[in-house]
């Protein structure tokens, strides 16, 4: 078994993938801040927690020490940074640290990068793009545009002689996610969701995060795949028949539609609100709500092929996220201050 370093461990996706790899055996080491939650790994062994930072290069190379892999997925995830320059810090200097530093100690990366470095799909086109297909001439927002700069670094060591894998996850969602639309789960099943913006037609790739973890599990081991990149993403679903199956499950009321103009200026009240605040993060955006005038439609057909890569029907992976809720508001209550849920 392999000893596995990884960024990002404490997120959405980083805890169940740690403790995926810690079942099968590997040793783990957890590159964290002071200010990490480890509790969800109090119960398990063979994982060691190390103080650093992917901007600090220094702590990194402390941090490799009998380490064969690296699986990279810390990141600015959040569209909204009361400091933009954090997006390119974490994104790409941060990335570009890790890739010199796996390139240089001759390991494997297993770099999770983001439907954000492919972009939207062409104007007027509803067909699914791949990881080869070239983005478009505009980002919507810094974390589209680090992202891809991000990947764009990782492609530049490969030609150095970088070992790596990257992973291009679509819209992921599942039990505990309270990203901006694991927060729209949360709030239909609650009965408090305001609105969606615009008609809802376009397309978003919507990936179970269980699927996600499983692709990226599935690469170890297998040196054929060095150099190549996967979209790991699920069902290509329009934006309000999504919401709508979320209201179905939970048994709620359909989500109603608002103007576009009503989501725009929305959007600028919460983040007006949360440039004021020292703590506050923005329930949504304006650029948030002119991504949902694109589609992001992707097709796993590579990974389905390479990696036995599997998707989860979106009505069974809607079904057991929404249940979590339930079960989460039963306990926690549904005020979203009190819980500590961002709020506009």
């Amino acid at each position: 078994m392999a000893t596995i370093l990884i960024t990002g461990g404490t997120g959405f996706i980083g805890v169940p993938l740690v403790k995926k790899l810690q079942s099968l055996g590997h040793n783990l080491k957890l590159l964290i801040r002071d200010t990490s939650d480890i509790t969800p790994f109090q119960e398990l062994k063979n994982i060691e927690y190390i103080v650093g930072d992917v901007r600090d290069i220094d702590s990194l190379y402390d941090a490799i020490n009998g380490v064969q892999i690296i699986y990279h997925l810390a990141g600015q995830v959040q569209v909204w940074a009361k400091d933009k320059k954090d997006f390119y810090d974490i994104n790409v200097q941060g990335t570009e640290n890790i890739a010199e530093v796996a390139l240089k100690n001759n390991l494997v990366l297993f770099y999770m990068s983001s439907f954000g470095a492919l972009g939207t799909n062409p104007k007027n086109s509803t067909e699914p793009t791949d990881e080869s297909f070239p983005h478009a001439d505009f980002f919507i927002n810094e974390y589209e545009r680090t992202k891809f700069l991000g990947r764009e670094k990782i492609n530049e060591y490969i030609e150095k002689g970088l070992k790596t894998v990257i992973f291009y996850p679509g819209f992921v969602y599942g039990p505990g996610d309270f990203n901006i639309y694991g927060e729209m789960v949360f709030d239909i099943v609650a009965g408090q969701f305001l609105g969606l913006p615009g008609n809802g037609e376009s397309l978003f790739c919507m990936s179970y995060f269980d699927d996600v973890i499983n692709g990226m599990i599935s690469v170890i081991d297998r040196e054929d795949l060095i150099g190549q990149g996967f979209v790991l993403g699920g069902e290509n679903i329009k934006i309000v028949e999504f919401l709508n199956l979320i209201a179905e499950l939970a048994e709620v009321k359909k989500p109603r539609k608002l103007p576009m103009w009503a989501g725009l200026l929305y959007g600028r009240f919460c983040r007006f609100k949360a440039n004021i605040s020292k703590k506050r993060i923005p329930y949504i955006t304006p650029d948030m709500i002119i991504g949902m005038k694109y589609n992001w439609a992707f097709t796993s057909k590579s990974a389905i092929e390479k990696l036995g890569y599997q998707i989860t029907p979106i009505r069974e992976g809607l079904m057991n996220t929404v249940e979590w809720y339930k079960d989460f508001i039963k306990i926690n209550g549904k005020n979203k201050k009190k819980i500590g849920i961002r709020m506009c």
